[in-house]
């Protein structure tokens, strides 16, 4: 907390005493915006995606732009990894999460980014049926055939019976090893970790989840167990091998698990996540990269323009025929580094590793911030395929790709720290902080406790909330009571837009890494469409 300075109120600003002495006002604890998603590390085909759905749908680009992260690592997951060096490599396939209160347009914004896969995964089951009859044809006829061979068997005299049950058993091994496919899949919604443990191993391991709601969160913090099995998620991420031994049915086997996370929660949904002691101990939170986008209620324009066809059409065929593709792999490629691309990570890995040490703008998130270089690693693994959507696991990653991955790590970085702030907000401060808006939005210079109920009653419903919210307000010096009902700081809407002494205004994303990832940037805006 701040000392309290006195300012001599001397203006003709409300209310009425000009001669009153007020303190600063203690901050409410907020912290300044987290910067805008950087469109520009996408190429052509998708930065107008993102910027065409952002403009449309009227939200911040932060929502499409890691929505497309998602969608892309649904295409190169599992099939592509990224070598730093010898002996390190990552694979692309990410977590990331839209935190966005209700009402905010997340399921337009999912529904343009994600709609290419479901069409991608119809293709590919259109081309499996034909192997699948197939396959299902044989196995019946060799099911049979075993059956009349085990028949012939049990029949035989004894002078051909160890021959009979030689053929009996080689026709059973040769219906037994005839496999039939399941339909492929891409994608899933909100299942159980042991549906989607199923899902991974019908479909080489990989699989998407996909979802506009923020479900997966509920069902990891024990919604259907009080201990939900987390290894589809500590190792779908890591890429380690899953073995699953379960009770009355064969055990599921996979080498090399690549899963996708791409949701979309609320706030009160984050919070639940983020203060679960179990998950956060066991690494689940720490390999979420969150994106919490700016609100444009009140801002929206109802005649924005729509998205250009040709944007669609182009976004859709490119994200079909990635995901097409690298489904009909068994192997994943591997794509190495340039050197000068070696040098940018190598300076960016240094800069967060000193942010690591006590004092450091991320010493205090370090259990998600010790990832940070593996995810750098993939971010840039899926920038380098939507820049080289035909051939990019036949090229290293240059420079430019390496540097984009960095000024989006920054970004992710900076947009941690504000879900670490919601994860652990207090309400109370919360409430206060929207009350105190509404009272700055409305220059209510002097009030009385019934007029700012009726003003607020919809989010501070009760006479005693009302009580609570102008204590936490008056404590912090933001109100104070008089003998006819409150009044407002004169102050209050200059000290609420830049804090006094820089209190609240957080870490900034250069403390990370450094200057050169942001210079030039505009951080004043994170919308495309007008207000």
């Amino acid at each position: 907390m701040h000392a309290p300075h006195l300012h001599l109120i001397t203006d003709d600003r409300p209310p009425a005493t000009p001669t009153a002495l007020w303190d600063v006002p203690v901050p409410l604890g907020g912290r300044a915006a987290p910067p805008p998603f950087p469109v520009d590390v996408y190429p052509g085909w998708l930065a107008d995606m993102v910027s065409g759905v952002a403009e449309f749908t009227q939200t911040d680009t932060a929502m499409a732009g890691t929505v497309a992260l998602a969608v892309l690592s649904a295409c190169a997951g599992g099939r592509l990894d990224v070598e730093a060096k010898p002996g390190w490599r990552e694979p692309v396939n990410v977590f990331v999460a839209v935190i966005a209160e209700p009402g905010e347009r997340k399921s337009p914004v999912h529904g343009a980014l994600t709609r290419p896969l479901f069409a991608a995964q119809q293709t590919l089951a259109e081309r499996a049926r034909p192997r699948i009859e197939e396959a299902a044809t044989l196995k019946d006829v060799a099911s049979r055939a075993a059956e009349q061979a085990k028949a012939t068997a049990a029949k035989a005299d004894a002078a051909k019976r160890d021959d009979a049950k030689a053929e009996a058993v080689a026709a059973a091994l040769a219906a037994e090893a005839i496999t039939v496919p399941s339909l492929p899949r891409l994608i899933a919604d909100d299942v159980l970790p042991e549906k989607l443990t199923g899902l991974m191993a019908a479909n080489g391991g990989r699989m998407a989840l996909i979802s506009d709601e923020g479900g997966i969160f509920d069902t990891l913090a024990g919604r259907y167990s009080g201990n939900p099995n987390l290894d589809p998620f500590l190792k779908g991420h890591a890429g380690t091998p899953m073995l699953v031994d379960r009770m009355g049915r064969e055990g599921e086997y996979i080498l090399r698990p690549a899963l996708t996370v791409g949701v979309m929660a609320q706030p009160s949904v984050l919070r639940k996540f983020g203060a679960n002691g179990d998950l956060a101990g066991r690494g689940v939170v720490a390999r979420f990269l969150f994106a919490l986008p700016r609100s444009l209620a009140g801002y929206r324009n109802d005649d924005a323009a729509p998205l250009p066809e040709h944007t669609g059409e182009h976004y859709a065929r490119q994200v079909h025929d990635l995901a097409a593709t690298f489904a009909e792999w068994e192997d994943p490629a591997v794509v190495t580094l340039t050197d000068d691309a070696k040098k940018v990570r190598s300076e960016a890995t240094n800069r967060i590793e000193r942010q690591l040490r006590p004092g450091g703008s991320l010493r205090d998130i370090r259990e998600w911030a010790n990832k940070l270089s593996g995810a750098m690693l993939r971010l840039a693994g899926l920038l380098h395929v939507a820049h080289h959507p035909t051939d990019g696991w036949r090229q290293p990653i240059d420079a430019d790709r390496m540097a984009d991955a960095v000024r989006l790590t920054a970004f992710f970085i900076a947009h941690y720290q504000a879900a670490q702030h919601v994860i652990g907000g207090d309400p109370a401060i919360d409430k206060a902080r929207s009350v105190l808006a509404t009272l700055i939005d409305r220059e209510m210079f002097t009030f009385t406790r019934r007029e700012l109920h009726r003003r607020v009653q919809r989010h501070v419903p009760t006479a005693a909330h009302v009580g609570a919210v102008l204590d936490t307000l008056a404590a912090h010096g933001w109100v104070r009571a008089t003998d006819a009902g409150y009044e407002l700081h004169p102050r209050a809407a200059e000290y609420a837009a830049a804090p006094p002494d820089g209190a609240g205004s957080g870490d900034t994303v250069t403390d990370a890494l450094g200057d050169d990832v942001s210079a030039g940037e505009d951080t004043s805006e994170a919308v495309t469409g007008s207000r």
